[in-house]
């Protein structure tokens, strides 16, 4: 988006050279003195020349932003800041730059071609969650003679738009608790694979094979025994479930920065078990509870907590009341997470899920790294 530079300002050269000239021009009148008179006023042109050419150098300069799709807040990603002079721009002439997602390139000096568009790949930071906010770019030059200030400020122009995720983040408790969850289902009994289920591969058949594993539409086709190979027996996967809400209990003092450590956790949740392949039911209150099993559903629940809003609670109906089949009933474990004083909520939530590990972020007060309660309980 191009935009009309500001009025020039003077520096502190322009103050001075205003204050010379002013002089020359007095001291020529008071002295009925022609040459003074004369450089004063040939100054004063000079000024006025000046002040015109700044006012208009940095008209239709123009600035677009190649970004990704995807980013973390508080993480740096790579982004393309193609930059366009206007028409009236000189060659030769320095400039400065500031834009706020790309702080490496705050105030640089650069000298731009006024015939062609320039491009540098830099590194952005933005710290706030959700679909990116375009803040204006500026653009200040001094030229022609250093006399005047001159700023240019206006809109990227982004290709495409960015969503910027929560930063994922797992405390050492939570991590803990992740890995005894893992230890656990590797001691679970195998589930043995149904012979008639989709198979991984085709082989020819060996002496001591099942005829039960031959494949016969194959074979027919091929003349040889094809014998189908399932999956080998494996432990039964985990089924696990993630609970997000925002009870209230009057007189409670929840925080903005809570709910966005929920998210925070949370994200790193959906990030560890997509990693992990493992299925998972997800809800924040008092939303539906939605199923994630491929990439494509944790990614899309991902952008879902980029452009979460807080939904405050004031019961606990969400917990206490499930009308039809539960979907966490079949969960092996169920991570609460909540913004808000754990013991308003944790035993309701122990009544309503046989295994659950309740969170709350609340108790976060360590200086050098964010503490959490978590506390682990298996029901009778």
């Amino acid at each position: 988006m191009e935009t009309a530079p500001s009025a020039p300002r003077l520096t502190l050269s322009g103050t001075v050279a205003i204050a010379a000239t002013v002089t020359l021009i007095l001291g020529g009148l008071a002295l009925l003195s022609p040459s003074l008179l004369a450089s004063g006023l040939c100054g004063a042109l000079l000024i006025l020349a000046a002040r015109l050419l700044a006012a208009r150098h940095l008209r239709g300069f123009t600035v677009e932003r190649e970004l990704p799709r995807r980013a973390r807040a508080g993480e740096s990603f790579p982004m393309e800041l193609m930059l366009r002079p206007g028409p009236a721009f000189p060659g030769g002439v320095h400039v400065h730059i500031t834009d706020s997602l790309a702080p490496i390139l705050n105030a640089r000096e650069f000298s731009p071609d006024p015939s062609r568009r320039i491009t540098w790949k830099v590194t952005g930071l933005t710290h706030r969650r959700g679909p990116l906010v375009p803040r204006p770019w500026m653009i200040t030059s001094t030229w022609p003679l250093g006399l005047f200030l001159t700023e240019a400020r206006g809109l990227p122009r982004d290709l495409q738009p960015l969503l910027v995720h929560p930063r994922p983040w797992l405390p050492p408790a939570l991590e803990h608790r992740l890995e005894e969850l893992s230890l656990e289902a590797a001691e679970r009994p195998f589930e043995t694979p149904d012979p008639l289920s989709e198979f991984r591969l085709l082989r020819e058949f060996r002496n001591g094979d099942a005829v039960r594993g031959i494949h016969w539409p194959t074979s027919l086709r091929t003349g040889r025994l094809q014998v189908a190979e399932t999956e080998r027996p494996r432990p039964k996967p985990n089924r696990y479930g993630i609970l997000l809400h925002s009870h209230e209990t009057p007189g409670s003092v929840v925080t903005p920065e809570s709910f966005e450590l929920v998210l925070r956790i949370a994200t790193g949740l959906l990030l560890r078990f997509q990693r992990d392949e493992i299925p998972l039911i997800f809800s924040q209150a008092p939303f539906p509870p939605v199923s994630l099993k491929g990439r494509s559903d944790f990614s899309r629940q991902l952008d879902s907590l980029a452009h979460s809003r807080r939904q405050p609670l004031r019961g606990l109906q969400f917990l206490e009341n499930k009308a039809g089949k539960d979907p966490f009933e079949e969960c092996d474990e169920v991570f609460v997470i909540g913004d808000s004083p754990l013991e308003h909520w944790e035993e309701a939530a122990h009544r309503c899920f046989s295994c659950c590990t309740c969170l709350d972020p609340g108790t976060l007060t360590s200086r050098s790294r964010p503490g959490l309660r978590t506390i682990a309980r298996h029901s009778p």
